[in-house]
């Protein structure tokens, strides 16, 4: 939300403080694009264009052949180094008008900024943006600070950076700051700054800048949940504060939050109640957060001390299985690197096993020149522009652009994060309920395919269905950059890109897909051969009974993506099932050239059947048929008659079957 400024021309002739008084800049909105405003000066290094102004609804940095995006913001100022340029940026410094730095503690230079720090392939090089004071009236200048850029990972979002200059040597002196760009010697992307702003923080402020229940993105939750919310303090050191919620009209429940170490200005901390939310009535319920005090004193931040959120009540809440969406491509170098990095630690994790919490599709983009990917068709750029992806790699998590940036090479941190973040995408409840079988007629080459989809909540909404068919690996030997292997490549999409459209929900009642004797073409592809499909269709590299089905639900408006499933197809129709009592499938040693044991978790006693099959679905070996009791099952398998290859474990119950993976070596 854009905050009303005083104009640097009112601060220059002079100002009094107030309580967190906002001191003067500019957030741009009364220019005429492309002028600067009065005052401020754009100092041009080598080459153009510098520094403008402009406004962006999701448009692209110049007339680049990136196509990369600048995500949708209102008025703002920006270099574009990706396009127009007739030489290398090294050093455009934009300078903002005279205005006096007052002295004391807690004075913060904020703004909004769009940054990634690109690196120049043919250099090395990245670009840097710095942030320049002057305490001389501008004439001399001194670093205070960089712009803390991430990784170019395409997508992205504006971020806000909070700069403490209460020590700095502009203190009260006749001051004048300015952001220098260089663009590390080569034409990459630039840099996007709004809402400049430099304030004194006298007074406690803090403010609720989000609520959780369980699932914050689709407002579904469940009676006895547990209430996060995000503190943000926006004024002096937090050591107390306190808060409370209140469901519907009942209630009021309080609690006193005393951090282990004071909250620093600007640092945004998530807290639970401790009392869990009951009450909740069927349909529409209200909630709503508040922060009456901070540091024992009556909080002064009027507008955002609360927040209040409409949600709906759920019956039940299952596991979630989590989504991640890739975007990439054969010709891309940064996809390469992050993929050689980024796939095996997802294969390690578990990705699109019957034993994960989490599955992932990738599609494969046409980008950047030679743009010959031969994965690349209708369905996956369907995907691309719902998400608006301005820049590969990518990917989104349940629905959400990632934040976490990576290096090449990938670095410890950077496997920690991924990591998390994988864990992250199961870690909340999910309120549908999926089972599904997927069997391929090699002879006829047809797909059958059958989703169910029961919700646990009922809803009006704007949702979508999807059910993706994959080639779980692939080489690829005509790539441009040397990356040869390609895993979970999307091929077909049902009925398409787009999904299937869904209006509402009703609590407990099943909603059926059929997708029966749907044509597919493969090739004859295998490692080293010479097929490979054409762009923009929807052939498989192979044969799909080697592949993988990923179906999912996403909701549009905050494209959230509420539950997955994977399935493993099969010529004779296997089912797996999120309603399956069976779950935490193990086996080792895997793979075994000997026995092997199959450890599981077993939510309900009752009859379990344990059967091996082949990949093609027939059944090769009987392992047990018996009654067992709830908890850790171990059950020894034996491999004699086992030809050395790939076998899926599948373990039936009445409640459903779910499936592990065996690998046997001889």
């Amino acid at each position: 939300m854009k905050k009303i400024l005083l104009s640097v021309a009112v601060a220059c002739a002079g100002f009094s403080l107030s309580s967190n008084a906002q001191l003067a800049m500019q957030d741009f909105e009364s220019v005429t694009v492309p002028a600067l405003p009065a005052g401020w000066v754009n100092s041009s290094g080598a080459g153009a264009p510098g520094w403008q102004t402009g406004t962006s609804a999701g448009s692209t940095w110049g007339a680049s052949t990136l196509a990369y995006n600048m995500p949708a913001h209102t008025k703002f100022i920006y270099i574009d180094d990706a396009a127009g340029s007739t030489g290398t940026n090294r050093l455009d410094t934009l300078k903002s008008p005279v205005f006096t730095m007052p002295t004391g503690t807690h004075i913060y230079l904020n703004f909004d900024y769009f940054f990634y720090k690109a690196v120049q392939t043919s250099t090395g090089k990245a670009e840097l943006c710095f942030i320049m004071g002057s305490n001389d009236g501008g004439a001399t200048w001194m670093t205070i600070d960089s712009v803390a850029g991430s990784a170019w990972n395409g997508g992205g979002n504006w971020s806000t950076a909070h700069k403490n200059l209460s020590s700095s040597p502009l203190s009260g002196s006749n001051c004048r700051i300015a952001f220098a760009y260089t663009d590390g010697t080569g034409d990459i992307l630039g840099i996007g700054v709004d809402n400049i702003e430099l304030v004194q923080l006298t007074n406690p402020r803090g403010a609720v800048t989000a609520l959780g229940y369980d699932n914050i993105n689709n407002l579904i939750s469940i009676d006895g949940t547990t209430m996060s919310f995000i503190f943000e303090n926006r004024g002096v050191p937090v050591t107390s504060f306190d808060a409370y919620y209140r469901l519907n009209s009942g209630a009021i429940v309080s609690q006193t939050f005393t951090p282990t170490t004071a909250l620093a200005p600007y640092s945004q901390t998530i807290y639970t109640f401790t009392t869990p939310v009951t009450g909740m009535v069927s349909g529409s319920n209200t909630l709503r957060v508040s922060i009456p005090t901070v540091n024992t004193t009556a909080n002064t931040e009027p507008t955002d001390s609360f927040r209040t959120s409409t949600f709906t009540k759920a019956s039940a809440s299952v596991q979630r299985k989590g989504l991640i969406e890739e975007f990439s491509s054969s010709t891309c170098a940064p996809c390469k690197s992050f993929n050689q990095n980024y796939d095996p630690l997802c294969t390690t994790l578990g990705a699109n096993t019957a034993t994960s919490n989490f599955n992932i599709i990738k599609y494969q983009m046409n980008w950047p020149t030679p743009g010959t990917d031969s994965s690349y068709n209708a369905d996956g750029n369907t995907r691309k522009t719902y998400y608006n992806v301005g820049g590969i790699p990518d990917h989104y998590v349940n629905g959400r652009n990632s934040t976490v940036s990576w290096t090449n090479p990938f670095t410890a941190t950077n496997t920690a994060d991924f990591t998390a973040e994988a864990a992250s995408s199961y870690a909340l409840k999910s309120y549908f309920d999926m089972t599904g079988s997927y069997s391929v007629d090699t002879i006829k080459k047809k797909l059958y395919i059958n989703l169910s989809v029961t919700p646990r909540f009922t809803k009006t909404g704007s949702y979508h269905v999807y059910i993706a068919v994959m080639d779980k690996h692939y080489q690829n030997t005509k790539n441009t950059t040397g990356q040869l292997d390609y895993y979970h490549v999307m091929r077909k999409m049902l009925p398409n890109g787009s999904g299937r459209a869904v209006t509402s929900w009703t609590d407990g009642t099943a909603v059926s897909y059929v997708d029966t004797g749907i044509a597919y073409t493969a090739g004859n592809w295998a490692a080293g051969s010479n097929y490979y499909p054409a762009q923009n269709s929807n052939t498989f590299w192979s044969n799909p009974l080697g592949g993988e089905l990923v179906a999912f639900i996403e909701e549009d408006g905050p494209k959230s993506v509420m539950q997955s499933l994977l399935i493993i197809p099969t010529q004779k129709a296997v089912s797996v099932t999120t309603l399956s009592k069976v779950n935490d499938i193990t086996v080792f040693p895997n793979p075994t050239s000997s026995d092997a044991t199959v450890s599981f978790s077993l939510g309900e006693a009752g009859k379990v059947h344990i059967k091996i099959l082949d990949v093609a679905g027939r059944e090769v070996a009987d392992v047990v048929n018996k009654e067992m009791n709830t908890g850790v099952q171990n059950v020894n398998i034996s491999t004699a008659g086992l030809a050395a290859g790939e076998y899926l474990i599948m373990i039936e119950t009445a409640g459903g079957a779910n499936l592990g993976r065996l690998t046997v070596t001889k």
